[in-house]
């Protein structure tokens, strides 16, 4: 018996020494400073620290848990005092319950990040599970959480009023949009010649009807995208994809369709190390009988300067990054705005051209510095300009 004790301790301890030694944490301060004159000029500031922890649990690293936390403290453009918030951006325990040469099934829970597969529908934070099943004919990945447990001033998820109300908060924490989330995806690799077909479905079905009954707007929405993306020759990729939307809303008993479509065709070459070029260009139509404007679970917006987001567009975007040495990164961008629809009697379809550039320098393996700009030439108003450098320590 003291035998099979000893042994145990001797296993235990080897084991626990195999984890410590695989166990990594760090600290990144991030401090970012700018001017910009949008409405006004005016100069303004974003902080976070953040502290990550990752735990593996096996010595392939396969199955891990990995946390990670941050405080942000900013002063806005136009703001007159700093705002302040506390997040936790990740939880997520990694395990492969299953690992065959024809047959892998993996799994991401806790609060992880996700998204569709174009990015537009849907792309961050979220509480809940995401299989990832691996066979021979493709990929199959089912993802089901909640965002109500998020904090409401990320601001990411701003389907209705509701949602924006919640986001206009002081608090360090505050719970924000509450709705269930799904996603279903399956990818066929090199099922049309080269080229690899995706088949996807996004829903959410908005819990704040049994949550908070005071609710001003609900929404439900389905999301349907199937995209083609591949090689074009041997430095050239596309990718095509449309996504149809379909909802409703309901506000003060009455039912709003929330139909709408978003169609993008991206194209990224690589004519020669260090270089990487790529254009795109996104639909959406106007409002109608039939459409409403594309609304997403997350809302970024079409720009940097740019406020809306994807509906009544037509954008046509192109950019250029360049690494002309292993410390240096270099980016330039443009953007241009149209409506799908005038506006107004007379108003014309184009809206405005947006640039962007910036560049990356990092001076050691810890410390780089950020530099960005950006300068929106609208039809309808003054130039807007903002330029700001960002200074990321990583200990």
């Amino acid at each position: 018996m003291k035998i099979k004790t000893l042994l145990a301790a001797v296993a235990v301890s080897a084991l626990c020494a195999s984890l410590a030694t695989a166990f990594d944490f760090g600290f990144e301060l991030s401090n970012k400073a700018g001017f910009e004159n949008t409405s006004a000029p005016d100069w303004y500031t974003d902080h976070k620290e953040t502290l990550w922890i990752t735990v593996p649990f096996d010595a392939k690293n396969e199955n891990s848990l990995a946390i990670e936390g941050s405080v942000y403290a900013s002063k806005p453009a136009q703001g007159t005092k700093y705002r302040f918030y506390a997040d936790l951006d990740l939880f997520r325990i990694s395990l492969v319950p299953v690992s065959l040469p024809d047959f892998k099934l993996s799994l991401d829970m806790g609060r992880i990040a996700t998204a569709d597969i174009t990015g537009f529908v849907l792309s961050q934070k979220i509480d809940g599970i995401e299989f990832h099943g691996t066979f021979a004919f493709g990929n199959i990945d089912l993802m089901a959480g909640y965002t109500g447990l998020l904090n409401a001033r990320e601001g990411v998820t701003l389907m209705t009023a509701d949602d924006t109300d919640d986001y206009a908060t002081e608090s360090i924490y505050a719970f924000g949009a509450k709705r269930a989330v799904g996603k279903l995806t399956l990818q066929f690799p090199q099922l049309v010649g080269t080229s690899d077909l995706v088949i996807e479905g996004v829903g959410q079905y908005d819990m704040r009807r049994f949550v908070n009954p005071a609710y001003s707007q609900v929404v439900d929405t389905l999301y349907g995208t199937v995209s083609l993306n591949g090689p074009i020759v041997d430095s050239i990729f596309y990718q095509l994809s449309g996504t149809w939307q379909s909802g409703v809303l309901n506000q003060a008993s009455v039912s709003y369709s929330e139909n709408a479509i978003l169609a993008s065709l991206r194209v990224d070459a690589f004519p020669m190390e260090g270089n990487h070029l790529f254009a795109q260009f996104i639909y959406t139509p106007p409002q109608s009988d039939l459409f409403s404007d594309f609304l997403p679970v997350s809302f970024y917006k079409a720009g940097t300067l740019y406020e809306q987001g994807y509906g009544n567009l037509m954008k046509a975007s192109a950019g250029w990054f360049f690494t002309p040495a292993s410390f240096l990164n270099l980016d330039l961008g443009g953007n241009v705005f149209f409506n799908s629809k005038e506006t107004s009697v007379g108003s014309g379809l184009y809206n405005g051209t947006e640039i962007t550039g910036g560049a990356t320098l990092r001076l050691t393996s810890d410390l780089r510095f950020r530099i960005d700009s950006a300068f929106l030439f609208s039809l309808s108003q003054a130039m807007q300009y903002q330029a700001a450098v960002k200074a990321i320590l990583e200990l």
